[in-house]
């Protein structure tokens, strides 16, 4: 990657987190109730409920709010949360190696089983095990998250007792959200990989080293295997946002203390600091995912690094 598209996307990633912010910004004021009277207990007198406006600051117009949004948020300031007084960026911090934990193994078993179930589904197309692994992909994809992580909690925790489902003490912890999220993942790539294996049988220098001698399980494993990730590398980074979104629903289900339940407890207070904060957070992990995924595609296909020079 050439410095000039380095900087290039640099560039675009700042002006998506900008817009992110100033969406929020907005649509917060706009489309809530006023933060003063929530913080207050009902009955407050109008006098207190204006000094409360002052100390939080929404007494002044949309405009000044805004720009003293953005000059502390450069400043790495993310403010203060309108209930407990508690550090935004701190709490925001803590909350996301939580959803960093459950997206990443998300993505590692996602991508695996993906691999593993497109290259078997392709070695012999039509067949049985090609049948069943579509109809897996179709039955996983109209599994709805949340419908799925109840089924779970109901099944594997409250009648098996075989995993917690709120607990966060041990590795099983994890089990039945990143379940969830990999049902959900799965299926898209999935079939990708599939596609992708069927396509790259049929070029001609996986038929050339077929050609010299080489064992079938060593063109398949070696030539194809990189040559299909690449499309899901592609695809991993188009369902980014569809993975944090998941992650939302994963974490109120399970009462998992990451971003996304962080954002949907601020939410019903009407915090928002700690609702932009937690925004602002996933937005610039998304941009950065987005950009190492732009990375491997990068070294894995010789094309891209030679169209970038």
């Amino acid at each position: 990657m050439t410095g000039r598209v380095l900087v290039t996307r640099l560039g675009h990633m700042v002006l998506v987190v900008l817009a992110v912010m100033t969406i929020a910004f907005f649509v917060l004021r706009l489309a809530t109730g006023d933060p003063a009277r929530l913080v207050n207990p009902p009955g407050t007198p109008e006098n207190i409920i204006a000094q409360t406006r002052a100390q939080i600051g929404t007494d002044r117009s949309l405009p000044v709010q805004y720009l003293t949004y953005l000059g502390d948020a450069v400043r790495g300031d993310l403010g203060t949360s309108f209930r407990g007084a508690q550090s935004v960026g701190r709490t925001v911090m803590a909350a996301l190696p939580n959803t960093l934990s459950l997206a990443g193994l998300a993505i590692l078993f996602s991508a695996a089983i993906a691999l593993v179930l497109g290259a078997l589904a392709a070695w012999r197309p039509g067949g049985l095990f090609d049948r069943l692994v579509l109809g897996y992909a179709a039955l996983a994809q109209a599994t709805a998250p949340f419908w799925l992580a109840v089924m779970l909690i109901l099944v594997f925790s409250l009648r098996l007792r075989m995993f917690p489902a709120i607990d966060m003490s041990s590795w099983r912890s994890f089990v039945l959200p990143v379940t969830t999220l990999v049902v959900a993942l799965s299926p898209v790539l999935t079939r990708t990989a599939r596609q992708s294996f069927l396509e790259t049988l049929n070029e001609p220098y996986i038929k050339a080293a077929r050609a010299r001698g080489l064992p079938n399980w060593r063109v398949f494993a070696v030539h194809g295997v990189k040559s299909a990730s690449m499309p899901i590398i592609t695809l991993i980074g188009l369902q980014l946002g569809f993975l944090l979104a998941g992650a939302v629903v994963v974490e109120a289900i399970f009462n998992w203390p990451g971003i996304g339940k962080l954002i949907l407890d601020s939410l019903a207070s009407r915090d928002f600091p700690m609702i932009q904060g937690g925004i602002l957070v996933a937005a610039v992990v998304f941009v950065v995912m987005n950009f190492v995924v732009d990375l491997l595609y990068t070294l894995l296909d010789p094309r891209v690094r030679a169209g970038q020079t």
